[in-house]
């Protein structure tokens, strides 16, 4: 009888040794594919995050966005994107014109400059930035939906805001003169491409 109850619990002890064993080898396992899995990710918000780069018309662009490969073959200027969206309210398109102004906090908007020096403002889609550093003044490609717009008065403040931690010389009369929403045309931009210095 002991020796029976001795070979049982032997038995017993060596099946609870296997299953740790097994539990331990599993979660070892399992740990291991979500690191990879983690680090897959990782990889591919990093890649997102790089610059393209391509040549266009002779010049070296780079490219940002979640649409890299839109299409080149009809651009439109700014004016003609600006008189498209008064006149059907709505369009999508592919346009060319010159950065002339950048958010300086992050990078996350820029302006285009129109032919009569007035600006077109350009948001980012998924909110992508470009480098503060290297875009003003630059020719710009961008594909994506222009609208008519309202900006609150909250958010008009907001960019002068960013304008006076830029080091911008912002006004109380600048402030002042926001009162109500504006209505103004607006341009979000999927992708883009600008201009690297080489280009120039």
């Amino acid at each position: 009888m002991k020796k029976a109850f001795t070979l049982l619990f032997i038995a017993h002890f060596f099946w609870s040794c296997t299953d740790t064993i097994q539990s331990d080898v599993s979660t070892a396992i399992e740990t291991n594919e979500i690191s990879d899995d983690t680090a897959s990710s990782e990889s591919n918000l990093a890649q997102e995050d790089q610059p393209g780069q391509m040549t266009f018309n002779d010049s070296e662009y780079l490219v940002y966005g979640i649409n890299r490969s839109f299409q080149l073959d009809t651009l439109h200027s700014v004016d003609e994107m600006y008189k498209g969206i008064l006149s059907d309210g709505n369009v999508t398109m592919t346009v060319q014109g010159s950065c002339s102004e950048i958010c300086q906090m992050a990078g996350c908007w820029i302006e285009v400059a129109k032919s009569d020096s007035t600006n077109v403002f350009v948001k980012f889609k998924d909110h992508f930035t470009l480098p503060i550093e290297s875009t003003v003044g630059k020719s710009v490609v961008f594909h994506g939906t222009g609208k008519v717009d309202t900006t609150s008065i909250e958010m008009q403040r907001h960019y002068l805001d960013d304008k006076v931690k830029s080091g911008e010389v912002v006004s109380q009369e600048d402030y002042d003169a926001i009162v109500s929403p504006k209505v103004d045309i607006t341009f979000i931009a999927d992708g883009i491409m600008v201009e690297t210095a080489n280009g120039n």
